[in-house]
């Protein structure tokens, strides 16, 4: 009976591999590309032994959060904090009134990721006691008290969060820390990042720097 049961389960599973798309068929979860996933896990690599938290701004569902998450806790670096930051809830009205009313966005073009919920986003990250969750607007985020900070990683699409929130965390940036932001090109919805990043780049003297299509590296100097 074993056998038989074994048999029509694996037979089962062959059937469905080879003829539905529902179960067969591989994802890519991620709404990074392959080359930022590689940085941020080089970046931790250098950064390892050197103290200074991890933020990542602009979380949505978390899928970047457990891939870092599952770095931390297979080199067993987990002394580390990491600081998932976001309203928990899309933008906020203010950032996307500039949005329509100075970029020339369309309100139906980038009103989204309002489906998430913090308490289940917590829940989904309870394995993780280095985790500490912030629902609070990047912009208006106290940074002093989540300092010293080596690693950013800035996914929150549009100018002025974008454009305040590196105001605020480079100075708290460790001597060789880095901030990565997502969505820096130009000519589409989110360019509001890249503007963003141009623009604080050259207010520091800061000379841009690109890895893939849509990722700006900011290092602070030693």
């Amino acid at each position: 009976m074993n056998k038989l049961f074994r048999y029509l389960k694996i037979t089962t599973k062959r059937f469905v591999y080879k003829h539905t798309n529902s179960k067969s068929k591989p994802i890519y979860p991620y709404m990074v590309e392959p080359i930022q996933l590689a940085q941020i896990i080089n970046e931790l690599e250098r950064l390892k032994n050197i103290k200074g938290n991890i933020l990542e701004i602009g979380v949505f569902r978390g899928m970047t959060t457990r891939f870092i998450c599952e770095y931390l806790k297979n080199t067993k670096n987990q002394n580390a904090k990491l600081y998932a930051i976001d309203t928990f809830s899309s933008f906020t009205e203010a950032d996307i009134n500039y949005e329509t009313k100075y970029r020339g966005k369309k309100y139906s073009e980038i009103d989204s990721f309002n489906i998430n919920d913090f308490n289940t986003w917590k829940k989904n990250f309870s394995m993780y006691p280095f985790v500490f969750p912030i629902k609070q607007d990047c912009s208006e985020v106290d940074y002093n008290k989540l300092a010293p900070i080596k690693l950013v990683f800035l996914d929150v699409d549009l100018y002025l969060p974008t454009k305040k929130t590196l105001t605020k965390i480079y100075r708290l940036l460790i001597p060789g820390g880095v901030i990565l932001v997502d969505d820096v090109k130009s000519k589409n919805i989110w360019d509001g990042a890249y503007q963003a990043y141009i623009e604080f780049c050259d207010e520091m003297s800061i000379k841009p720097e690109f890895i893939g299509s849509k990722c700006g590296i900011i290092r602070k100097k030693k």
